[in-house]
């Protein structure tokens, strides 16, 4: 532990002499993520200089042992990747097409990357003195929170529809970047001891249909889940869930969102980052008083957004595209609740230790929460009303 808060203390002080500060002070302070970050060691930091105003950052230290390293080789070259090149580009369309700048999305200020093997770090501004701050994991989304997470996705996945039409041959090449290669079979072995979990679970009436559905879903790869449909590829987030948001509400009751944790971007179809975020933060509840219109607002948001990157939906990604996709996709939500959920809803004195012996396995929760089996509970009961478990 001592090693990586003396490399984030050099770094952070060549951040500092970057940033004009002569002669500052430096205090560091160790974060939990309360269980829900298993990579990466969180801080947040603040250089003070008389006469200077304070600078406010947060840094992720990497932590991963051999056995993680082999599924997750180029930690924080993504999201490096994201701040320093492909958001310029969006950046620049926005600028092209005239966006307003409420209607931009926004990312962090981001301040270095020092790739030092075993000790990697990100450091970016520090959002949390702003008002923003993570999602509760242990409660449903709530429709505003739903409303602007959703609107930032459509601008996001506009923003990558519209860098494949204006700039085709970067936008391979950005695709190419950001592709990453999972060992299939490490994958398959840590999601058999999912299934294993979720058929102990699951009401009784739907344990055999369930792992009639799970046996099908063992013989994909994630890319085929993920992956998009025919040849509409764009640059999907991945793991687009509360965690990996920060939000701040308005006294009028609006919610704003930044989008971070950018280390999983890669191609695939859109409709999978929407249902990734809905299977992993909402409850059965929510899903059936707001599934169908948040499908609708995703799809109005995204539309508007095409058109003010000067795209015609209609001809890019037509209503009709989108729910021939989302019906194909949609079994992925049921794989997505088995795999992830145990880790979104495990209380924080049973998730995974958070150091250098952390391995895949370890995804496997093995004290699991009575929420785990509550919401999974409640994403079979949808499964069954729409017809896809049986």
């Amino acid at each position: 532990m001592a090693h990586i808060e003396e490399s984030l203390q050099n770094y952070l002080n060549k951040i500092a002499r970057e940033q004009k500060y002569v002669n500052p002070e430096i205090t560091i302070e160790e974060i939990s993520s309360g269980g829900a970050n298993y990579t990466s060691k969180l801080y947040t930091a603040v250089v003070r200089e008389a006469g200077k105003e304070d600078l406010h950052l947060f840094a992720k230290v990497a932590v991963l042992g051999e056995s993680m390293r082999e599924v997750l080789p180029n930690m924080y070259t993504t999201e490096q990747y994201m701040y320093t090149t492909l958001a310029k580009w969006y950046e620049r369309m926005e600028q092209e097409s005239g966006v307003k700048e409420e209607d931009r999305l926004l990312f962090c200020k981001f301040y270095g990357f020092d790739p030092s093997l075993y000790r990697e770090i990100l450091v970016l501004e520090n959002l949390l003195p702003q008002g923003y701050g993570p999602h509760d994991r242990f409660h449903s989304i709530d429709w505003p929170y739903a409303v602007a997470a959703v609107r930032d996705l459509a601008k996001m996945h506009a923003l990558s529809f519209a860098f494949a039409k204006k700039y085709p041959e970067e936008f391979e090449k950005t695709v190419k970047i950001l592709t990453s290669v999972w060992d299939n079979d490490v994958m398959k072995s840590t999601m058999q001891r999912n299934v294993d979990t979720a058929l102990n679970v699951v009401s009784p009436e739907h344990k055999d249909a369930l792992a009639r559905f799970l046996d099908k879903t063992l013989e994909l790869t994630l890319e085929e889940m993920t992956g998009p449909v025919g040849s509409r590829t764009v640059i999907i987030h991945r793991d687009y869930r509360g965690n990996n948001l920060l939000h701040r509400r308005r006294e009028d009751g609006t919610v704003d969102i930044k989008i971070v944790d950018l280390q999983t971007l890669q191609g695939g179809s859109p409709v999978t980052d929407l249902i990734y975020f809905i299977f992993t933060g909402s409850d059965e509840k929510f899903r059936a008083q707001y599934f169908d219109k948040l499908l609708d607002h995703y799809y109005t948001e995204l539309s508007a957004a095409m058109k003010r990157l000067q795209l015609n939906p209609d001809e890019v990604f037509s209503r009709a595209d989108f729910d021939y996709e989302m019906k194909e996709k949609l079994p992925f939500g049921l794989t997505l609740a088995v795999f992830t959920l145990p880790v979104v809803t495990v209380e924080m004195e049973n998730a995974p230790q958070v150091d250098e012996s952390l391995d895949i396995s370890k995804f496997n929760v093995e004290k699991t929460s009575d929420l785990y089996a509550e919401r999974l509970n409640g994403v079979v009961n949808d499964y069954v009303k729409w017809g896809i478990l049986k």
